[in-house]
Parts: C-alpha cells; sequence; structure tokens
C-alpha cells in the first residue's frame, strides 16, 4: 500500500511562524536563512510563482503562559503564537502554512501540558480556518543545553547568564515536546519534521551563542523539512515528471555526470 498523498496541487504562498531561528538569525547569507532555503528548493522542483511570508519573531513563546513570556520586552516573547496566529498566519489565507515552536519554550521550562494545550489550540484553529491548507509543524531544535552535563561546564557562564529565563537545561522536556508535537500533527493531517534528530550533538552547527545556527545549520534545516515536504506530497515531483515525459528520458540518456568513460559508452547509446 502506498503512502497517502498531503498535496497534490502546487503552492502558491508559505507562511511562517516561529522564533529566531526560523526567522534566520545568525544565517550570514540570507539565501541560508532555512526558510530562504526551504522557499529556493520548492522554487527550484515544483511549476510556477512562490511568495514566502516570514512571520517568525526572535524570542517568541507559543503563548502567555510560558515562564520566559515577557523576559525580554520589546524582543518578541509578546504577542505569543497564540495571540497572534489569526493575524499572521491565518489573514495571509496560505496554502502551506507552517509553524515552528518548542525551542524557546523547552529553554525557560514551559510545562508539557500547558504547551501542548496551547498549541494545540492554535493548530486545531488553523486547520479549521485553513481546511485545503498543507499544513507543516517543525519540531524543536537541539540545542548545547539539551545536554545537561556539558551545559554545566564553566565556558557557558555567561552565556547561561545571557539566557536568562531561557537557560533551563537538560533534554526530557524537549523530548516530550518532539513526540507531543508529532501527535498533534498526526491528529490535524498535519507534517511533522523532526530536526532534533537531525542537529542533536552537531556543535559545529550552531553559532557560538549556543542557540542560533550558522548557515550550514540554517541549510540543513530547510533541506530536512523540504525533505518531508517532497517526501509525502507529490506536487514537489510533477514538474520532473513532466519534463521527464517531454525529453523522453530513459536510462539510457541519463546519468554520467564524472564518470567512467568505459561506462558511459556501455549504457549511452550511439549517436
Amino acid at each position: 500500500m502506498l503512502k497517502p498523498d498531503y498535496r497534490l496541487g502546487p503552492v502558491r504562498r508559505i507562511v511562517v511562524m516561529g522564533e529566531s531561528n526560523a526567522y534566520g538569525m545568525c544565517a550570514g547569507d540570507p539565501l541560508n536563512e532555512w526558510v530562504q532555503a526551504l522557499a529556493f528548493l520548492i522554487r527550484r522542483f515544483q511549476d510556477g510563482p512562490l511568495r514566502v511570508f516570514n512571520n517568525s519573531i526572535p524570542a517568541n513563546v507559543v503563548s502567555p503562559r510560558a515562564p520566559g513570556y515577557g523576559a525580554f520586552p520589546g524582543c518578541g516573547t509578546a504577542p505569543s503564537a497564540l495571540e497572534r496566529f489569526e493575524q499572521d498566519m491565518i489573514s495571509y489565507q496560505p496554502d502551506l502554512a507552517i509553524y515552528a515552536y518548542g525551542l524557546n519554550d523547552s529553554r525557560c521550562g514551559h510545562a508539557l501540558d500547558s504547551f501542548i494545550a496551547d498549541y494545540g489550540t492554535i493548530i486545531a484553529r488553523t486547520r479549521e480556518r485553513l481546511p485545503d491548507a498543507l499544513l507543516v509543524l517543525v519540531g524543536p531544535y537541539w540545542n548545547t543545553q539539551y545536554e545537561a552535563d556539558e551545559w554545566t561546564r564553566h565556558e557557558y557562564d555567561a552565556v547561561r547568564q545571557g539566557f536568562g529565563a531561557f537557560a533551563v537545561g537538560g533534554s526530557d522536556l524537549v523530548l516530550s515536546y518532539n513526540k507531543s508535537i508529532a501527535d498533534l500533527a498526526a491528529r490535524h493531517g498535519a507534517l511533522f519534521v523532526d530536526v532534533y534528530s537531525v542537529t542533536e550533538r552537531a556543535s559545529w552547527l550552531l553559532n557560538g551563542d549556543q542557540c542560533h545556527f550558522n548557515d550550514v545549520g540554517q541549510w540543513l534545516i530547510g533541506q530536512t523539512v523540504f525533505g518531508a515536504i517532497a517526501a509525502n506530497c507529490s506536487f514537489v515531483g510533477r514538474k520532473s515528471a513532466h519534463a521527464a515525459a517531454e525529453a523522453g528520458l530513459t536510462i539510457h540518456t541519463t546519468g554520467g555526470t564524472n564518470a567512467l568513460p568505459d561506462v558511459i559508452e556501455a549504457w549511452r547509446p550511439p549517436s
């Protein structure tokens, strides 16, 4: 039995809500911001135009019940996702709606039951208001502070102090988030993207602040989100399928770049 197809038609409007990593913070090249990397890959493989609205806000949290809510006045913890999703997501009427939450809430110790209840309200209402949209939930990214023993080392003293309310260490909470967000996605016909396992313990993907991803990390996240969409939505492959049919591509007319000459000769038909 084949897997279900989450979307057949192309997407024309992407809206993303999240926090600083979705915002693209610490990517030196704007093209490497993970939202832009995702958009680049979709544009490359689907037909037609695509508009991107990145409504992510650094330091944002899911709801006012997060302990870190309002910790950095004027820096984005408020308004929370729960307070702004009607305006910053639903009013845009996207056909690809992406939420990327869990990092900041876990970093400030937002209890699982409270977090998932408020996030669940957002997702349920989004699905109700955008019944035909492809809905994607990107899970929390890995950060150094999730490695409890590592996080207590003196070399991170200044970083921990700078994080303030967002310095909670250990992985138990964030891993419970990851599982619960996956369950939430399944209940509402959404795709879940596990970026935690992809970035886990790869400290070279992080900026020196131990929270935000550098250009390689950002691109990897965007590629991972694209991979989840491509593996579950046929619209991504339609352009390639049409091009192959029109050009009459076969096993004898493709491949061989930088290959051994005798292998190319054996597989390519005579001109």
